[in-house]
């Protein structure tokens, strides 16, 4: 459960549309949010599997980078399945045979992500996926940074592999990623 709340500012075109709601769980503030919609984390810890399925932006607080962590105890944490915005959290994913980020579909930007995790990978771009990730760390010392396979593309800027367990950068199946000025170390 968490610790803190999820702030959703909902927005939209009728002045009846802008408001905002404040939730106990990611999960609820996910489900309550359309498209477009702002989701400001408070800090602390969630121990929730996330699926972002609506092109949201969701995000810790300013200022306070590395507050937010998604920490669940097994699973992956951070599924990602629409063209969102997901910026300033913490990752953590402790599952041998997942992913601790899964981005399935859309064009997603993620800026500024912490990955620290004991899993398969830490960063895993799949099929029709092509996101833009933006100043992430992964470090992984049980498998691999970041895998791009099936398909997947994107566009990986300014991006660290701290550690990782297997290889800093795999890419397979068809896949092609674009990498520039990003840095694999202990692999």
């Amino acid at each position: 459960m968490a610790q803190g709340t999820v702030q959703v500012t909902h927005t939209g075109t009728s002045r009846w549309r802008r408001r905002t709601g404040e939730y106990a769980s990611l999960a609820a503030a996910l489900e309550a949010a359309a498209d477009g919609d702002v989701l400001t984390v408070a800090p602390g810890t969630y121990r929730e599997n996330l699926v972002v399925q609506r092109a949201v932006t969701l995000r810790g607080p300013e200022g306070a980078q590395g507050s937010v962590r998604i920490a669940p105890a097994d699973g992956v944490p951070l599924t990602v399945r629409a063209s969102a915005v997901i910026q300033d959290l913490h990752v953590e994913g402790q599952d041998a045979a997942a992913p601790a980020v899964l981005v399935e579909d859309g064009t997603p930007e993620l800026l500024g992500l912490r990955v620290v995790a004991r899993s398969a990978s830490g960063i895993e771009v799949r099929g029709g996926a092509r996101p833009t990730v933006r100043r992430c760390t992964v470090d992984n010392p049980a498998g691999v940074g970041i895998a791009v396979l099936d398909g997947g593309g994107g566009v990986f800027e300014e991006c660290e592999v701290v550690a990782a367990g297997q290889a800093g950068v795999a890419v397979r199946s068809g896949a092609h990623p674009r990498l520039e000025r990003c840095r694999v170390h202990h692999a």
